[in-house]
């Protein structure tokens, strides 16, 4: 499969429902919010503009603050998130370890999300932190207040911004669950997006979609035929 990369093919893979198995900023808010008494409304709400976003519903820089406002956020929890999503990468990317690494050259991870979390978790792929296409936190001490709103992540259109950004000389795949990672399809960035659902099945995204994997292998087999 390394003909993938001799082939001038660049594969940009969303984090969230697609890397690993779950939304990281849910599973934020669960860890954040445990001795909240509003704990599992809150949880709700966040899970609830997770799904509008990922969906196309609102645009992911407004769901992003809407979620942030809610969630309570420490250095700390930081630390324990990456240990849990460290152990909940999807199944497939899992067995898939060596070949990652051997085509790591070729592989961007795109997100939404946040770099402090996804480089440390795709750094045992052999994904360096100069692949990583996300947002950062801005802190107060431990606290984080936010996060860097100058970033192309954050903005309406980041991931098709982001990757522009990068002026490759290569054919470019997109692998996502979300509408953001249709877009980056659907405005021409990409020569083909891939709905990935090995994790969630959103109908809407799939609709849209000509592609459809349901591993990182079906991913990587349909790239061969296009």
């Amino acid at each position: 499969m390394n003909d993938i990369a001799l082939n001038n093919k660049a594969l940009f893979i969303d984090f969230d429902s697609t890397f690993v198995k779950v939304e990281t900023i849910d599973e934020l808010a669960r860890l954040s919010l445990g001795d909240d008494p509003d704990a599992e409304y809150k949880v709700r709400m966040i899970t609830y503009i997770t799904n509008q976003a990922m969906c196309g519903e609102i645009d992911f820089p407004g769901a992003l603050e809407k979620r942030l406002e809610i969630l309570s956020i420490t250095k700390d929890d930081i630390k324990k998130i990456i240990q849990q999503i460290s152990g909940l990468v999807s199944d497939s990317f899992v067995r898939s370890r060596e070949l990652i690494r051997s085509l790591s050259d070729s592989i961007w991870i795109v997100s939404g999300g946040f770099r402090e979390i996804i480089c440390p978790v795709v750094a045992d792929f052999g994904i360096g932190d100069d692949h990583i296409l996300a947002n950062s936190f801005i802190y107060s001490g431990e606290q984080v207040i936010g996060c860097d709103r100058d970033g192309d992540l954050f903005k309406k259109g980041g991931k098709i911004k982001a990757i522009r950004e990068l002026n490759l000389d290569k054919e470019i795949f997109m692998i996502g669950d979300g509408f953001t990672d249709y877009e980056v399809y659907s405005e021409g960035i990409a020569k083909a997006f891939i709905c990935y659902t090995e994790n969630i099945y959103r109908e809407n995204v799939v609709n849209l979609s000509k592609h459809h994997a349901g591993s990182f292998d079906q991913a990587l087999e349909i790239i061969r035929r296009i």
